[in-house]
This record gives C-alpha cells, sequence and structure tokens, in this order.
C-alpha cells in the first residue's frame, strides 16, 4: 500500500513539474478591441477662437478615447506600433513623434505641431506578461488647416 501511494504521489509530482513549464502566463484576447462609439478625430491645426477657446486657453491636446473590447490578464501595457498614412509616409513619420499613448489606450496628440494636413492611421499594441498583440488600423487623425 505504502508503495502504491507513492508511485501515485511521485507520477503526479513529476507531472506537475513537467507541465507546468509549457504553459504561459495569463490571456490576452483583441478580436473585439476598438475605440467605439468614434474611432477617428479631427485635429485643426488653425483653432478656432469660439470652438476651440478652453483648448486654447488651456493648452489641451486632442485625445481619444479609451481602447474597449479587449480582454486580457493585467497588468495590460499600451504602445503605438504604428503610424500609416496613404501618399504621406513622410507627414506619417512626423506624426508619431508627437503621438502618446494613455493607460487604457487613449491617443493624445498635442497642439502647435507642424505636421501636414491628412489623415493618419494608428495601430496599437496591447502587451501583458505572457502575449503581446496588434489592434491593426484602428483609429484615425485626420489633421486639417
Amino acid at each position: 500500500m505504502k508503495i502504491y501511494i507513492f508511485v501515485i504521489a511521485s507520477i503526479l509530482f513529476l507531472g506537475t513539474c513537467w507541465g507546468c513549464h509549457d504553459i504561459t502566463e495569463g490571456f490576452l484576447e483583441i478580436s473585439k478591441a476598438a475605440y467605439t462609439p468614434e474611432d477617428s478625430l479631427i485635429v485643426r491645426k488653425t483653432l478656432d477662437p469660439e470652438k476651440d477657446a478652453i483648448r486654447i486657453e488651456n493648452g489641451a491636446p486632442w485625445v481619444s478615447l479609451k481602447m474597449e473590447g479587449y480582454l486580457g490578464t493585467e497588468p495590460i501595457i499600451f504602445s503605438i506600433e504604428s503610424v500609416t498614412s496613404v501618399d504621406n509616409e513622410k507627414g506619417a513619420a512626423e506624426f508619431i513623434k508627437h503621438l502618446t499613448i494613455r493607460g487604457a489606450g487613449a491617443l493624445v496628440y498635442p497642439q502647435g505641431t507642424s505636421v501636414p494636413a491628412g489623415r493618419y492611421t494608428v495601430s496599437v499594441r496591447l502587451t501583458n506578461p505572457g502575449y503581446s498583440k496588434v489592434v491593426e488600423d484602428c483609429f484615425t487623425f485626420i489633421v486639417v488647416e
């Protein structure tokens, strides 16, 4: 009986030791990740004294909503993966220099940059202890004069 218990305990112990090394910690699901209800933002290079009075007074940046629809083991870190623009890759390279991201994926673009007018599409990377995935082309900034 003692040998039987010892053999079963040994098998369970060895199975646990070998099995634990192949399991990735946590999970990250981004199939429904999006900026809702708005996935774009108009950025005016020339601010309107009436529409943008508070923004002018406070020097406030343009800020998107937070990303929604993702699931995963915390902490989840958001980073900007890329910025693209049709027929304006030089502008996209300049745009990404000024773009930042806050917790939960809120994108922040400051006032007063010299980025040319155009549409800039952003891809965001979500990373947690076991995974790193990109939500492609999930937000668009429309820069107008």
